[in-house]
């Protein structure tokens, strides 16, 4: 009796733990609401998450059945793309940090994100089998979510654009300018070297400088206005160029996102409308991206430079004039002035003063009423400055390049003020002909000659004339040909002296036998003859 009470009560346990794992194995399926699967060589990698909500952590469970059970499990970098659009962006840098790290050796593993704007996200996971020689599987899934609250990067795009459009005078300079502001103002440098996309940009407020690049240009095309990707490999650096009024010009936003109030300038726009030449002065490996072959987005011009449409290089300038002036009249045509912010870094006042010698050239410069061409450069920590004479003296001049009978000369001269110099033509010397024949060609008995009059300075020749052929002169004397034999004639003739001609070509006879006293080669018999 007992035995069997034993066996009841051990049979009802066991009617309860199954109950129990049923109802385990339930809860579990039912967990997640969503699932995608992918499957190769007996092994299959599952992922499950629920649905997502927009600024809220989403839950991915990954795990793995078949091949030997010892998995280990990668999620890529997910991307992003707006709604009805097909053109993903990777939201964080795939070749950083946790993206490039695989778990321990696991049966499942979570990984949490959080989806910030409206649109689809892709993501992947990944799972190797190293015992089961599984060393790729991956699943690839796109998710759709949309939130009023959490609006698509190209809706905040449009929206800032729109504020733009609003708050200017709509022209491409102050556009630029004022979605570059913006863009600063919503956006800080992410130190983790994480964020890298418009997506983290204008939903997260974080990013490395692909995201102010990626983010800047689509301001820029939303606001029509040209752009370009500049990407500085030999630095690690991405920045834009935009064009305006036919110019390109190149602007860092990642650069001038600073708090600093170190210099006596706005430096949160010190990179903005600047020169390939300056710009490399910050990026140095700039410099042989815009010198290569094929570079499409060349500037040269500061018009549309930040501190030069402000009017402030212009004050810069101010503090300048008296010195330049005072050089001026005191009539030198060449000096130089130290930079009054020498003491800055060179990659800073070597831009800022680029800008100034740019002011430099396009003001107006006098002496004694009499407006002159000042040309400044910079030189360092220095500016110098060069005007041309106002009235030159030049000295007797000097032949550079000989004339020729057919090529001009040229004759340069140089102000004994200013060192500029001047050319001028000297006429071609023209053809001076021999009056004396020069054979060319020797006339033979076979072939013409010919003879001309030559230039005595070059290879120039006129007056070509035909020399006719000469006669033959046969020689008195026979020539044997080819001599006679006893069994071929010969043959004979005159030869000419100058060449191979020949004439009375005569035959010469066979030559008689001359025997020999013979040879007994059979000897005779009594009956036989030999």
């Amino acid at each position: 009796m007992k035995r069997l009470e034993k066996r009841l009560i051990s049979t009802f346990l066991a009617f309860v733990l199954l109950i129990s794992n049923a109802t385990i194995i339930h809860a579990e399926e039912s967990q997640y609401e969503n699932y995608d699967t992918a499957t190769e060589g007996g092994v299959t990698l599952k992922v499950e998450w629920n649905d997502p909500v927009l600024g809220q952590e989403t839950t991915f469970h990954v795990s793995a059945t078949g091949g030997s059970g010892n998995y280990i499990f990668r999620m890529e970098a997910p991307s992003y793309t707006d709604p009805d659009v097909l053109s993903y962006e990777s939201v964080a840098d795939p070749s950083r940090g946790e993206w490039l790290n695989y778990t321990e050796e696991c049966s499942s593993h979570d990984y949490t994100f959080t989806m910030m704007a409206s649109g689809t996200y892709n993501f992947r996971f990944y799972v190797m089998d190293k015992a089961a020689n599984m060393n790729y599987l991956r699943t690839n899934t796109f998710i759709q979510v949309s939130s009023p609250n959490y609006p698509s990067v190209n809706s905040i795009v449009q929206s800032a654009v729109a504020q733009c459009n609003a708050e200017t005078d709509r022209s491409d300079y102050a556009k630029a300018l004022w979605l570059h502001d913006w863009l600063l103002n919503k956006l800080d440098y992410d130190k983790s070297l994480k964020w890298s996309s418009a997506e983290s940009a204008l939903t997260r407020g974080s990013g490395t400088c692909q995201s102010y690049e990626s983010a800047y240009s689509k301001l820029l095309t939303a606001a029509e206005i040209e752009n370009a990707e500049t990407r500085d490999t030999y630095d690690g650096h991405t920045w834009n160029a935009f064009k305006i009024d036919g110019e390109w010009y190149q602007v860092d936003c990642t650069w001038d996102d600073s708090n600093d109030d170190w210099y006596k300038f706005d430096e949160r726009r010190l990179y903005f409308g600047l020169t390939d030449e300056l710009m490399s002065l910050a990026h140095p490996g700039h410099a042989k991206i815009y010198t290569a072959a094929g570079y499409a987005t060349r500037s040269t011009s500061l018009a549309n430079n930040y501190f030069v449409k402000s009017g402030e290089a212009a004050k810069w300038v101010t503090s300048y004039k008296d010195r330049i002036q005072e050089n001026l009249n005191a009539g030198k045509t060449q000096f130089s002035i130290t930079a009054d912010n020498a003491a800055y870094p060179p990659s800073i006042y070597g831009i800022q003063n680029g800008i100034i010698a740019y002011v430099m050239n396009t003001t107006d410069w006098y002496v004694n009423g009499k407006k002159v061409d000042l040309v400044a450069q910079t030189n360092g920590a220095q500016f110098d400055f060069t005007v041309p004479c106002t009235e030159h003296k030049w000295d007797e001049g000097k032949v550079t390049t000989e004339p020729t009978c057919e090529k001009e000369g040229i004759k340069t001269y140089t102000c004994k003020n200013c060192q500029t110099t001047k050319t001028e033509s000297i006429k071609a010397l023209g053809h001076n002909y021999s009056k004396e024949w020069t054979t060319d060609q020797e006339a033979t008995c076979q072939q013409e000659g010919s003879k001309s009059h030559h230039c005595t300075r070059c290879d120039s020749k006129k007056d070509v004339t035909v020399i006719p052929k000469t006669s033959h002169t046969y020689s008195n004397d026979w020539t044997i040909d080819k001599a006679a034999t006893c069994t071929n004639e010969g043959s004979k003739s005159h030869h000419c002296t100058r060449c191979d001609s020949k004439t009375d070509v005569t035959v010469i006879p066979k030559t008689s036998h001359n025997w020999d006293p013979g040879v007994i080669t059979t000897k005779a018999t009594c009956t036989k003859d030999g």
